[in-house]
């Protein structure tokens, strides 16, 4: 068996994306739902709920970062899902929690900006990791090396189905 080496420009590729994902959708995304969960009293069940849902959306994109480490169709395929769904359901708990924060007139006690600002700059960021994910989880999908690994799977079971059958009487 030939041992398969990887482009160098996808393991840069991979080794940012963690990187960026342990930053944000691991840390300011799902720290950013906790302090919204662990101060639900103050702020209301509904805010509380849009806690939850980051801390999921933090866990799904990071789920879809790791799932893209590997070379199998499977966890390609299931990583473009969740590297789209995550970040799709936290920009969504994002407008929300901007929404109210702006409604509310929340803002930073020192520079008097709009805690909104701090908000998008925490959690906007989040796509960057889940498009490389992405784009990784992409190139990895239909490569030539995936392609002729299908195409081997194929003949394979192609000659499995066309095999004689065995014989039922002994001569």
């Amino acid at each position: 068996m030939e041992k398969k080496h990887q482009n160098p420009l996808i393991i840069a590729a991979k080794a940012v994306m963690l990187a960026l994902t342990a930053v944000y959708p691991l840390f300011m995304v799902c720290m950013s739902g906790a302090g919204l969960v662990y101060n639900s009293d103050s702020y209301g069940s509904e805010l509380a709920a849009v806690g939850v849902f980051l801390i999921i959306s933090g866990l799904v994109t990071a789920l879809g970062a790791v799932l893209c480490l590997s070379r199998r169709n499977l966890p390609n395929i299931v990583s473009v899902v969740c590297s789209v769904g995550g970040p799709v359901l936290c920009l969504a708990m994002m407008y929300r929690l901007c929404a109210h924060a702006d409604a509310a007139g929340w803002t930073d006690k020192f520079a008097m900006t709009p805690i909104s600002d701090m908000y998008r700059a925490r959690i906007m960021p989040t796509i960057a990791p889940a498009a490389i994910a992405v784009v990784v989880a992409v190139i990895q999908l239909f490569s030539y090396e995936a392609a002729e690994e299908r195409r081997k799977r194929r003949a394979r079971r192609l000659e499995r189905e066309n095999a004689p059958a065995p014989k039922i009487i002994d001569d």
